[in-house]
């Protein structure tokens, strides 16, 4: 039983490629549906854990990646295909790289940066962006897309203030 939260991670990341594909390909319905589902296996594999008492490192480790190649890959894709805003895209992914090496570095040094919930509301208003974009609504998504980035870089400059006062601790 408490393998299900995994599966659901993994499940994400099997949806990846064939979501790109669809976006890239014009099936901007498919793609929807299967960000769709993706999205709710983000909330999903997280509550059943927590409910299932079943953390697991693995589950800590991927669902964080997998909702991170997922939000990237598809943004990427619809910047490829001049849905939304390369800047915003550019900004959201280098935060998200940013904040993952800090997190490494933080971790070698035995010192843990937890998400807090200004990166669960970025994740939120990009998922419900990019579900916008894709359903053809340019100009709200380009707009929620913009104020995603905002949060985005927002989150990602208190994840590295709070890494910098926790070293000097």
């Amino acid at each position: 039983m408490s393998a299900i939260p995994n599966i659901l991670t993994i499940l994400r990341i099997i949806f990846i490629p064939f979501i790109v594909f669809f976006i890239i390909e014009g099936m901007y319905f498919i793609s929807i549906i299967l960000f769709v589902i993706s999205a709710f296996t983000d909330f999903l594999d997280g509550y059943l854990a927590r409910k299932m008492r079943s953390v697991s490192n693995f589950g800590k480790l991927f669902d964080p990646v997998a909702d991170k190649i997922l939000t990237s890959s598809v943004l990427i894709a619809l910047s490829y295909k001049h849905l939304c805003d390369p800047y915003s895209v550019t900004a959201i992914v280098a935060r998200e790289e940013a904040v993952t090496g800090l997190r490494a570095i933080a971790a070698s040094k035995g010192i843990v940066l937890p998400a807090g919930n200004l990166g669960k509301i970025k994740t939120v208003l990009l998922m419900v962006s990019i579900i916008t974009l894709l359903s053809g609504f340019l100009k709200l998504g380009g707009y929620l897309l913009l104020f995603s980035a905002a949060v985005a870089v927002y989150s990602g400059v208190l994840y590295f203030y709070h890494f910098f006062k926790s070293v000097e601790e």
